[in-house]
């Protein structure tokens, strides 16, 4: 290639053999390490492939890459604030990832019998099943007019059926026979429940829900409650894990954030603090 030479350095009984000239200096800090790529002065390790878990097959990716990166340096292309703001992303990124998977992993996953114990807590909440509808939308001035048109009388399945986007709005939003407790699986916590009549406009992480319960019966399915009540207790723990982690880490340091500065659009942005020892919705 015009300037830039790759050399696929091959160590073997610590002699280096290379399909290009490499200079003394280089050779010398490598003949110790298994190199198994380089482009000018950096390096693909095979250690680094080893710890990342780099298929042979990328090695040529990372070189074509990296003799792009180059290229885009020389055409003054790099912004040097950015790239630092990256790499500390990454960073910040793989240690968080690092954390909390060490964490997660003594963490343990509820059984039955203690999600049976957990259901026996509150019988109308997870002993009972219930026929639900929903209408589901990402407006709350729409989830108002519904709500007023329904509370007048308007057909709820006709209604799901034109202006709801959940997922069983073509079937006039039928869930089918559920406990109360299996809502949470919509994004509602369980102090929103809903088990009998009309509910009101409930908010959560998809939009504004409407639901309808129009029948009762005793619960028919035991297991696929314990299922999904298994998996809402665990997220529970590992939530009140990370809110843990999070207020160990903020005990000695400063946390400042200015909302005022944040450029409209960007979301909304809250203080750490403000998530610890509050369930996520």
């Amino acid at each position: 290639m015009a300037s830039a030479t790759i050399a696929l350095v091959l160590v073997t009984e610590r002699r280096t053999s290379s399909f290009s000239i490499i200079e003394p200096s280089i050779i010398s800090a490598l003949e110790s390490r298994e190199v198994v790529a380089r482009v000018d002065s950096s390096v693909l390790l095979l250690e680094d492939i080893n710890l990342v878990g780099i298929e042979n097959s990328s090695v040529g990716e990372w070189v074509e890459d990296e003799l792009l990166a180059e290229l885009a340096v020389e055409y003054g292309l790099e912004n040097a604030r950015l790239s630092r703001l990256i790499q500390n992303r990454s960073r910040q990124l793989y240690l968080r990832d690092e954390l909390l998977s060490s964490v997660y992993s003594r963490i343990p996953f509820p059984d039955s019998i203690e999600v049976f114990e957990y259901m026996r807590t509150d019988s109308l909440l997870f002993m009972v099943e219930r026929q639900y509808y929903q209408i589901l939308v990402a407006d709350r001035q729409l989830a108002d007019s519904i709500y007023t048109r329904l509370s007048r009388g308007e057909n709820f399945q006709i209604t799901a059926e034109r202006l709801s986007i959940g997922q069983k709005a073509g079937i006039g939003g039928d869930l089918g026979f559920l406990t109360a407790g299996e809502l949470s699986a919509y994004g509602l916590p369980h102090d929103q429940m809903i088990t009998n009549g009309l509910s009101g406009i409930l908010e959560s992480q998809y939009g504004w829900h409407i639901f309808l319960v129009d029948d009762a019966r005793p619960l028919t399915d035991t297991s696929r409650v314990i299922w999904s009540l298994a998996d809402h207790l665990y997220g529970q723990r590992l939530r009140t894990a990370r809110d843990s982690l999070l207020i160990e880490a903020m005990e000695n340091r400063e946390v400042y954030i200015d909302s005022t500065l944040i450029p409209r659009g960007s979301g909304e942005v809250t203080d750490p603090g403000d998530s610890v020892g509050r369930e996520a919705e």
